[in-house]
């Protein structure tokens, strides 16, 4: 398991985990559990991946690390008894301390950081979770250290949060409102089933589809255009 692997692993994994958690906040009816869950799980992968690219050994345990651990976090995985299947590596909650501390005096984490690590707990272990109004809060914070940890990394955000990017700048804004957030949420996945109900047609029928979509009398309650 190579340095570059490790850390190219961890940040496709925290990626899917992300997306995931955006999909959950933006259903018609807010799977909040779901979205706070799967957020706290994408903040441990990106930090985890930001110390993996300085040095995957800063992955492990707090406690003493086995021998086994220091080999396969080192690229020495051949000479491991176990290999990853018995890898122990830091925590959550130490992961984001230690990249915290890495990213240098400059950079604050999200008060609600901390919250978002314990709902999650919550809801893992006893499936508890926080009232509905405070998981966009939560999901803020999320954003924010990723969004930190991608600076750090050199990564692009629009490679990482892909069609959600609009939703999470404005679920961080805190003068944008649910409603807001929600519509664009909407316009965007109906531009992309447009995109994908139309991509075998030509342009002149597309142009045709459109003309005749938006002479209905119930017409859909955003504009209609085709792909760019």
């Amino acid at each position: 398991m190579s340095h570059e692997s490790i850390h190219e692993h961890l940040l496709i994994s925290a990626r899917k985990w992300a997306r995931t958690a955006v999909d959950a906040y933006l259903e018609e009816h807010i799977d909040q559990d779901f979205a706070v869950h799967h957020m706290a799980v994408a903040v441990e992968h990106a930090s985890k991946a930001y110390l993996a690219s300085i040095a995957p050994v800063l992955l492990a345990s707090e406690k003493q690390p086995s021998v086994d651990d220091l080999l396969v976090l080192s690229g020495n995985e051949d000479k491991a008894k176990k290999g990853r299947a018995g890898l122990k590596t830091i925590g959550g909650e130490g992961a984001i301390l230690r990249a915290a501390q890495l990213l240098g005096p400059e950079h604050k984490t999200p008060a609600k950081l901390k919250e978002l690590r314990e709902s999650r707990n919550g809801i893992t272990h006893m499936g508890w979770g926080q009232p509905v109004t405070e998981c966009r809060a939560l999901l803020a914070a999320g954003i924010e250290h990723i969004n930190a940890l991608l600076k750090a990394l050199s990564a692009e955000p629009d490679g990482f949060w892909g069609a959600h990017l609009e939703a999470c700048t404005a679920l961080v804004a805190q003068a944008t409102s649910e409603m807001e957030i929600r519509y664009y949420a909407k316009l965007r996945q109906a531009r992309e089933r447009f995109a994908e109900t139309t991509r075998r047609l030509s342009e002149t029928e597309i142009a045709e589809l459109v003309s005749s979509l938006s002479a209905l009398p119930t017409a859909a309650p955003w504009p209609l255009s085709a792909p760019a």
